[in-house]
């Protein structure tokens, strides 16, 4: 049997987020570039054009549902709260009503009484690429430590969608936060996309450690091209 020990991650010390302007700072050091700011540089101007048109939309309801999960993930797994009562929580954020056809069933997945949440809402760098970026969160699936023999790692990524909406690959994303969080020392076997709708959340098949940094090695292959390297 593997024993798994799962300790909230301590924040990085000194590094920040300037939220009106979506900037990382370590100390006095401002971060040229996020993780976000990577993979936006590789889409095309109609489609930058077309997700521009839809933010008033989408940004509320993301704020709102990501906010929902991190209230709720630290209360269950950071404060050790019951699930009912870290629910609980959750429902009385400031605009929760809105947005409770997405929150609801993200906040019931299966998957929290399966994992021990390790992280939520983490900011985290790596000096040597001068790149900076906040991930969702992170688990410990005992499950799947059993079934490799060792402690297994998941950091995960959340995605609101609208009733129609597709899911799509995160795996870039995924692999430049592992990236970053190798720089500290933390190391991930898989990434997972969390999928929330309205009425409906669920998971993706996981995506392994490889799949995710080929997938960011490509995206930062590219943006290195068209940039200065700093």
């Amino acid at each position: 049997m593997v024993t798994t020990t799962s300790t909230w991650l301590d924040p990085i010390p000194g590094l920040w987020r300037d939220e009106e302007a979506h900037r990382y700072w370590l100390g006095d050091h401002l971060f040229p570039v996020s993780i976000t700011g990577v993979l936006a540089h590789g889409l095309s101007e109609t489609a930058k054009r077309a997700i521009e048109a839809k933010r008033p939309i989408w940004e509320p309801r993301g704020t709102t549902v990501h906010a929902a999960l991190e209230h709720y993930s630290q209360a269950r797994f950071l404060v050790g709260k019951s699930a009912s009562e870290a629910l609980l929580d959750a429902e009385a954020m400031p605009g929760h009503h809105q947005y409770r056809d997405w929150i609801l069933p993200l906040l019931q997945l299966p998957l929290w009484d399966d994992v021990e949440v390790i992280a939520s809402e983490r900011l985290t760098c790596c000096l040597t690429r001068n790149v900076a970026g906040a991930f969702d969160g992170a688990y410990v699936s005992p499950a799947l430590s059993e079934r490799h023999g060792q402690p297994v790692q998941v950091l995960y990524d959340l995605k609101t969608l609208s009733a129609h909406g597709r899911p799509y690959s995160t795996a870039a994303q995924l692999g430049g936060y592992m990236v970053l969080e190798a720089a500290q020392g933390n190391h991930y076997e898989l990434g997972q996309t969390i999928w929330s709708k309205p009425g409906e959340a669920f998971t993706s098949t996981f995506y392994s450690r490889e799949q995710c940094l080929a997938a960011w090695a490509a995206a930062w292959s590219r943006y290195c091209s068209a940039r200065r390297p700093f």
